[in-house]
């Protein structure tokens, strides 16, 4: 307690203030002055309030990583509208966060929460978010990566093109750069191109059954949900931070996904007793034409399971497949692009997947368990995680984005999301493979392309050392002599050995992204999909390339500086 240690360190001089300027007082008073002054402080600390006539779009709210997280309120006449976590700064901010609190423009609202007066009286209204000038030109901000405005990042539901706009969801929680599952929120962004995004209000906030959780989204073309005909719905987790439980409810939206309205009737399906586990979380729903009903994958206690519905609120348990963890995504594929011959792709929260056939309740594996990614944080986490991919896409790819688990550091923003990638189901000399490759949309961003052909290592660093440390996007092919290996190294360390057994005749190709604290490496159009995380500072480095057989050769190279995302974002846009 902030103010309750200053007074336990007083000194005389500071008691003389205190007491009037007297300390011969009996000891008892003094013990009893100073007991009511503690009291006095931790009621001058806690249980604030403030009222604030709403004239502006945002409250900035100062934030320093060293203050405790209290809970704070927002009410209008005396009903609570909002609550939301903080490490409210009670003396100098780390960085600020912002709340949208437009929808109470012309309103009084009642702010209070666990701070000084002082603390909670530094947060103002503005119609700018407060560092809005150098918003996504921040010194660490991945320049191709998508990341959000303020606070922390995780999950990728629900990614769907709907109506001429793709729109992306993830958990998010706008409070801080640390996680808290208590307050997750839907972010929620838009993008005409899947390259260039726009970060809207959070779709989802709480609500009485408490946090919303991940989920998908789906069209209702036939109104099976009454909601209305072509309703965009999201159907998610709620997670009640008190009780622990885990139930599946259902939002929708008629006004093309601008604003969401709950199911009155939610939770639509609530399984922990069934399965004796809290942990019944992420439904991934979809419809099943031949069987003429919607389909729900649900993370169940120790691996996935099927349900069916033909209305969206009863659903039934059919079947169960053990293994695979939380974050399904599901999703049929064309063998080699005969869209005549399909199997079923079964995956969890990291790149693990299995192949097989569904029936409508459940899925049969054909294969073993596979990944199509591999690459771990600082910390030892795989890098790709909790990934979704696009459904109503309206060229039939299958086009997946990733939790990218990766903090930049210094920033008021945590995690990112990778680049979009396009799922193929291929034939190889080990069987059917599931490969990931860039979307072809990223052409939109690089620039000035240069080439040259048959260098060596030597030769390919001296070119790679004039690009630097920007962001980019680098093409080569090699021929590797037999047990030679390729090192591909960022900033005098390597994240990733390419070997000669990794191409069928000892060569290809391989594509490198490099943006601030990410790398991801496209081995042979996927074979191998290597994320690493990098410094975002570079030593001066920057990539380079090593080859330990001086007959291995770079037959082409090419280097591309990629154009930022966010240049089409003023700094008075926000």
């Amino acid at each position: 307690m902030f103010l309750s240690r200053i007074i336990f360190n007083l000194n005389e001089q500071d008691l003389r203030y205190f007491v009037g300027g007297s300390l011969r007082l009996p000891i008892h008073l003094r013990c009893g002055f100073l007991a009511t002054l503690f009291l006095l402080a931790s009621s001058f600390l806690y249980s604030q309030s403030r009222i604030i006539p709403i004239s502006k779009r945002y409250l900035n709210i100062p934030v320093a990583a060293s203050s405790e997280m209290h809970v704070f309120q927002i009410r209008v006449n005396g009903l609570q509208k909002r609550e939301f976590p903080a490490q409210l700064a009670e003396l100098s901010p780390d960085y600020w966060i912002f709340i949208d609190v437009s929808e109470f423009k012309g309103q009084t609202i009642t702010l209070s929460g666990e701070s000084s007066q002082a603390a909670l009286d530094r947060i103002y209204q503005s119609d700018k978010i407060q560092g809005a000038d150098s918003l996504y030109k921040e010194r660490n901000r991945p320049q191709f990566h998508f990341t959000v405005k303020r606070g922390w990042s995780n999950d990728v539901n629900g990614p769907i093109f709907y109506k001429g706009r793709y729109h992306l969801f993830w958990q998010a929680f706008p409070f801080g750069v640390t996680w808290n599952t208590g307050f997750m929120y839907w972010g929620h962004a838009v993008s005409k191109d899947l390259v260039h995004w726009q970060e809207l209000a959070p779709a989802l906030m709480l609500d009485r059954l408490g946090s919303p959780w991940s989920g998908s989204s789906f069209v209702d073309r036939n109104n099976d949900g009454g909601w209305g005909k072509d309703a965009l719905v999201l159907v998610y987790t709620a997670f009640d931070r008190s009780s622990k439980k885990q139930v599946q409810c259902i939002a929708y939206s008629t006004d093309n996904g601008v604003t969401f309205t709950r199911y009155a009737g939610n939770p639509v399906l609530d399984s922990n007793a069934e399965v004796g586990s809290n942990d019944t979380r992420d439904p991934k729903v979809f419809w099943y034409e031949p069987g003429r009903h919607w389909v729900m994958v649900l993370f169940e206690k120790d691996g996935l399971s099927f349900y069916t519905s033909t209305d969206l609120k009863a659903w039934s348990r059919k079947s169960h497949f053990k293994g695979l963890y939380e974050c399904p995504d599901f999703f049929q594929l064309p063998v080699d692009g005969d869209i005549h011959h399909t199997k079923w792709i079964l995956h969890g929260g990291s790149s693990r997947y299995f192949i097989g056939s569904f029936d409508g309740e459940s899925f049969k594996p054909e294969s073993p368990e596979l990944r199509y990614a591999e690459g771990v944080n600082a910390h030892g986490d795989d890098v790709l995680y909790a990934a979704q991919s696009f459904v109503e896409m309206p060229d039939d790819r299958r086009v997946q984005m990733a939790w990218g688990r990766i903090k930049p550091d210094g920033m008021p923003f945590s995690q990112m999301i990778l680049f979009p990638t396009e799922f193929k189901l291929v034939t190889t000399r080990e069987g059917l493979r599931m490969r990931a490759t860039p979307v072809a949309e990223i052409e939109k961003l690089r620039q000035n392309p240069q080439k040259w052909s048959s260098l060596n290592a030597v030769g390919a660093d001296k070119e790679l050392s004039k690009a630097g440390s920007e962001p980019l996007d680098v093409k080569l092919h090699v021929t590797l002599e037999k047990d030679d290996i390729l090192s591909i190294l960022d900033d005098g360390k390597t994240i990733a050995s390419i070997h000669s057994a990794d191409f069928e005749n000892r060569g290809g190709s391989i594509e490198i992204l490099i943006d601030k604290g990410i790398a991801e490496i496209f081995v042979d159009d996927g074979a191998r999909y290597i994320t690493a995380e990098i410094p975002a500072h570079s030593s001066g480095h920057g990539l380079e390339l090593g080859l330990r057989d001086d007959a291995s050769m770079i037959d082409s190279l090419e280097i591309c500086k990629m154009k930022s995302m966010w240049a089409t974002h003023s700094s008075s846009r926000q």
